[in-house]
This record gives structure tokens, sequence and C-alpha cells, in this order.
């Protein structure tokens, strides 16, 4: 039986603005019946980490023990001094982490959390909504 997450894998976005927070706000709403209101999204990768560490403490708290649905925080490999600007919704699929995000030209995809250095992207964190 196929996980819910890959009904989303491969999704085109029409609009060239959807991003990463707008999937995770929809796949809250369709798969949660949780609305999520994330801020409007800052230029550049510092502009986004601003906005996420300003937003982060209303929105959710840090769990070292993600559930399906948790929001994980990413950045991009090596940039050590990111709180994370790319967002993603936590899966677990055969007892193994994977974040379902969207990417550019790319649109949704899943990748297991341990496998995330493959795509240029490196796990900041994982969080509960609150």
């Amino acid at each position: 039986m196929a996980h819910w997450a890959e009904h989303y894998v491969g999704t085109a976005f029409e609009e060239a603005s959807y991003d990463c927070a707008d999937l995770v706000a929809d796949v809250m709403l369709e798969r949660f019946g949780r609305t999520v209101r994330l801020p409007g999204r800052a230029a550049g990768v510092r502009g986004r980490d601003a906005q996420v560490s300003a937003a982060a403490a209303q929105l959710a708290d840090p769990t070292d023990d993600p559930r399906e649905g948790d929001l994980v925080l990413m950045r991009a490999a090596g940039r050590r001094s990111s709180v994370g600007h790319h967002v993603g919704v936590f899966c677990l699929i055969g007892g193994r982490g994977h974040v379902l995000h969207a990417r550019p030209c790319l649109g949704a995809c899943l990748h297991p959390l341990d496998e995330l250095g493959l795509h240029a992207l490196e796990l900041a964190g994982t969080y509960r909504w609150r």
C-alpha cells in the first residue's frame, strides 16, 4: 500500500511563486486538517533565515521524536550559520524518516532524511506544530 505522501510526488506547480511553504500549508490542511499560516517569503537565504527565527517560537516546538505531519526544517548543505530556510513535512515510511518538500523545477519530492546530502540539503531540525 502506498504512503499518502506519494500522492504529491511529481506534482508540478502552475504558479512560479508556489514554494516549499505553500506545499507544507496545503498538505497540513488536506491531510491533517490543520490550517498553518506561514509568513510571506523574504528574499534570499538570509532573509528567510531571519523569518524562520522570528516565527519559530510562534508556530512550533523542536522535537527529537518527529511524527507524521511534523515540520522538517532544512538548509543548504554546509551552511552551518543558517538556522534553516527550506521546509517540508515529516513522513514515516517503512520505519524510516522522510521529508515531503517542494524544490524549484522538480515540484514535490519525497526524500529519506538520511539522504538529504545527496540533494544538497541538510537537516536543521524537526518541529511539532502548536
